[in-house]
């Protein structure tokens, strides 16, 4: 039975989720992490709904071994599996909530009172128009539209985050949406790959603000534990564990949490996600 000891569990595709988890470190110090990054079959974002879901459960039930308090899906893709018929039903197979990191960042954009807004994202995540209908459920009078891209997200998982490809393609992707709506003065940065790379968006559009969802989810993470009575409360003081499982090579991740300023203590485990339990 989860308490208030219990760690959160984190799930991405690849390393994009860390962006989720250094916001988390930031604001719920005290928290425990285990974080499930996907490596070996990213980018999930090219694959199909039902690869998708497979893929996911397969992390989701490596957690509930590990007795998690909650679940931050910190992955676009994934959570607009959420929304889409006959793919959705994690709430329903699992003993612990598992929050979509699209319905957090929608419920800030509807707070925030945006009228036009982008979103960059994987071709997935913009296929499914996943922000579009939640954000339009809360508040149909926002417009939102949708710029997708089949390869960055798999750029930025490669490590080398100054890359000319990875400039060349963000690029592209903010010139083909302002040319498209220059008037759109907000964009979403879509899929937690891309805050990783925050610097290069902004120097594309210094005039525009890019949005990380990954600040949202962690807001949301932080009240629901709080409205369940499962926030850790312990001495102000001290610093959870942070353990991180993937399918992947470290460097990536030793490259990718320096980026992001993530100075807890970490370690990290190689596991197969899809070998049987």
């Amino acid at each position: 039975m989860a308490d208030q000891k219990s760690p959160i569990g984190v799930i991405d595709s690849g390393v994009g989720g860390l962006t989720t988890l250094a916001q988390l470190s930031t604001l719920l110090p005290g928290e425990s992490i285990i974080y499930c990054g996907d490596n070996h079959n990213a980018p999930y974002g090219n694959r199909s709904g039902e690869e998708i879901v497979e893929l996911t459960k397969k992390m989701l039930a490596y957690l509930a071994e590990r007795d998690v308090k909650m679940v931050a899906v910190a992955c676009n893709t994934i959570s607009s599996t959420f929304d889409t018929p006959g793919l959705a039903g994690y709430q329903d197979e699992y003993g612990f909530p598992v929050l979509s990191i699209v319905r957090a960042a929608a419920e800030d954009i509807v707070s925030l009172r945006y009228t036009r807004v982008g979103v960059i994202a994987t071709a997935f995540t913009i296929a499914s128009g996943c922000y579009g209908k939640l954000i339009n459920e809360l508040d149909p009078k926002i417009e939102v539209f949708g710029e997708p891209s089949e390869k960055l997200a798999a750029l930025i998982e490669q490590g080398d985050l100054h890359s000319p490809a990875i400039d060349a393609e963000v690029g592209k992707h903010v010139t083909n949406l302002m040319s498209a709506h220059p008037d759109v003065k907000d964009i979403v940065l879509g899929c937690t790959h891309y805050p990783i790379v925050e610097g290069i968006f902004k120097s594309k559009a210094p005039h525009v603000a890019f949005l990380n969802p990954a600040q949202s989810q962690a807001r949301a993470v932080r009240v629901q534990l709080s409205d369940a009575g499962l926030l850790y409360h312990g001495q102000h003081s001290a610093v959870g564990t942070l353990e991180i499982n993937t399918s992947g090579d470290k460097p990536v991740y030793d490259t990718v949490i320096s980026e992001l300023g993530i100075t807890r203590d970490w370690t990290l485990n190689q596991i197969d996600f899809s070998a049987p339990r």
